[in-house]
């Protein structure tokens, strides 16, 4: 059964754009006008055809009735600057969520699915924890006992209280490979009792130091889990967050209503947020011809040039964590050889990287800690110069010559789609062909975690948690110790995560954060290219949309729309 948004609703009262084929001729004028022409016409998406809708059903909460969201009458604007109430913020994001698992973060969810949940606690600017669901806690000296507490009085969706068993639940469902790939398996599987003692109060214990605890909260959203368990569980997600769901049509658009009994009083002061995807070629025609009011990493070219234009706003992510990165495939020969790994980093012009896609916006890396991380390492932070004749000389001494392999690179990832047709012209003066497969990103998914045949060399993706403390990514399927996507496997880097892991002595986790990234360079399986920056366009209508610190993410709690 195929469930829409009824006339009257969400879907209906923001795009004139979305349901039509092409683009008006005023607005095509003016985008022309703005962009410079720079842009091809194609602001509706350039495909007429749809994606059908998943079957979904509208929430319960008070704002939803049989699938009809009510807005509430816009107030006048606010000539004071304050925060108005009322308008649905169009967003748009260059490639779709492939599920509506709670437990799954991409740089997509943030925008979508993320929104519909709240957790634990949340990180301010300077990365500390500050209380959301718990609004207290206490943790012993070694990080092995943990005391959360939860607020009382706060709503799921459906109108059920959040309680301490459905914090138990979240922590324990994560641990069944049907629901989660791994990550945040990892975390839970940190604790060796989860206890309730009462409706409010959550008790973990680990039989190891956790000083990453709350980096692990940060990615759990808590879920309801009478939603999860029950018949719609893979078609509807219920949460305690800003915003409510309604409809999830894939590959078009992401449609939310306002949570009216959220826990922060007063907000969210939007009605709801629809979160289209919308190729990068078109989002800025889209935003100039008044169709879109915000985009979420809009084409380079495109982010430059409109924001400086007083009528858009540009913003950067101030800490988002993220980075792009490339993998080799570890078993299959001479990949298995470190020496060609390595020779193959010092055939990547990173730094060239960095100013052809991104406009000298990002930084090269060949580690993954951001500035101000606990990791990082000012010295070796760019350890891979580009050096195409050390390069040759590692594989001369590997003993390897015309070497044949693919790359596996997702759509989603087009910056990275850019860098390889970079790599490709330099890996072949040296004797190196290489074939790109861009894929969708599910397709992607698949080679890798499935090990497919075509997974036989290269693979490039995006990764997070690289400005908190290093266990974070551990949990990644780029760098984990177990099934990770460069098939790469060692006693020593085992050991070297449970040490990184677990240490809280001050003086011995700066030696094994020294060993880690020394062993990382050596090794060369999964190497950082370079920062990944969230770059935001928007309407100067915009006002307040803030970050998640250390996902990458976008928030829209407190984000209001100008009349």
């Amino acid at each position: 059964m195929e469930l829409r948004v009824q006339a009257g609703s969400l879907y209906d009262a923001i795009s004139i754009c979305d349901r039509a084929p092409q683009v008006t001729r005023r607005a095509a004028l003016l985008a022309l006008a703005s962009l410079g022409g720079s842009m091809i016409l194609s602001a509706c998406g350039g495909d007429s055809s749809r994606s059908p809708a998943v079957a979904t059903a509208a929430p319960t909460a008070p704002s939803v009735a049989g699938g009809t969201v009510s807005l509430s009458t816009p107030a006048p604007a606010n000539p004071s600057g304050q925060p108005r109430t009322g308008g649905i913020l169009r967003h748009a994001i260059p490639a779709d969520i492939t599920t509506l698992e709670p437990s799954s973060f991409t740089p997509q969810g943030m925008e979508t699915s993320w929104l519909v949940f709240d957790r634990l606690t949340s990180y301010d600017q300077n990365l500390k924890p500050q209380p959301m669901l718990a609004e207290n806690w206490d943790v012993n000296s070694d990080y092995t006992q943990f005391k959360l507490s939860l607020r009382k009085g706060i709503q799921f969706h459906t109108g059920r209280e959040l309680t301490s068993d459905d914090v138990k639940y979240t922590l324990l469902r994560v641990r069944d490979p049907k629901v989660t790939t791994g990550a945040l398996a990892a975390v839970s599987n940190w604790f060796s009792a989860i206890d309730t003692p009462d409706k409010y109060t959550v008790t973990l214990k680990a039989d190891a130091s956790r000083p990453a605890f709350f980096d692990g909260l940060e990615i759990l959203n808590i879920v309801d889990k009478v939603t999860a368990e029950g018949p719609d569980g893979t078609s509807k997600i219920v949460g305690t967050g800003p915003f409510a769901f309604v409809e999830w049509a894939q590959g078009d658009h992401f449609t939310l209503t306002k949570n009216t009994n959220y826990w922060q009083t007063g907000r969210p002061y939007l009605d709801g947020v629809v979160t289209s995807v919308r190729n990068q070629s078109a989002m800025a025609l889209q935003l100039v011809g008044g169709n879109l009011d915000s985009l979420r990493t809009p084409a380079i070219d495109d982010y430059v040039k409109l924001r400086a234009d007083p009528n858009y706003v540009g913003l950067a992510h101030p800490n988002p964590g993220t980075i792009l990165e490339i993998g080799m495939n570890a078993k299959r020969t001479p990949l298995d050889d470190k020496r060609v790994r390595q020779a193959m980093n010092y055939a990547m012009n990173r730094e060239r990287f960095a100013e052809t896609a991104f406009k000298g916006v990002a930084q090269p890396l060949s580690l993954p800690w951001m500035p101000g991380a606990p990791a990082f390492d000012q010295a070796r932070s760019n350890f891979f110069s580009y050096d195409l004749d050390k390069a040759r000389a590692l594989l001369k001494d590997a003993g390897v010559t015309n070497l044949e392999m693919n790359a596996v690179i997702s759509t989603a990832q087009p910056a990275l789609n850019l860098y390889m047709q970079i790599l490709q012209t330099d890996l072949a003066s040296i004797g190196v062909t290489v074939s790109v497969k861009s894929v969708e990103q599910a397709v992607w998914s698949d080679l890798l975690v499935n090990k497919k045949p075509e997974h036989d060399g290269f693979w490039g993706g995006n990764d997070s948690l690289t400005n908190v403390h290093p266990a974070g990514i551990f949990t990644s399927p780029g760098w984990r110790t177990v099934n990770n996507h460069s098939n790469f496997e060692s006693d020593a880097w085992n050991q070297i995560v449970t040490t990184v892991s677990t240490e809280t002595d001050p003086t011995k986790q700066k030696a094994a954060f020294a060993a880690m990234n020394d062993f990382l360079l050596d090794q060369a399986f999964t190497t950082a290219m370079s920062t990944n920056p969230i770059t935001i366009l928007t309407s100067n209508k915009v006002h307040d949309i803030g970050y998640l610190m250390h996902l990458g993410g976008i928030s829209f709690t407190d984000t209001w729309l100008e009349a």
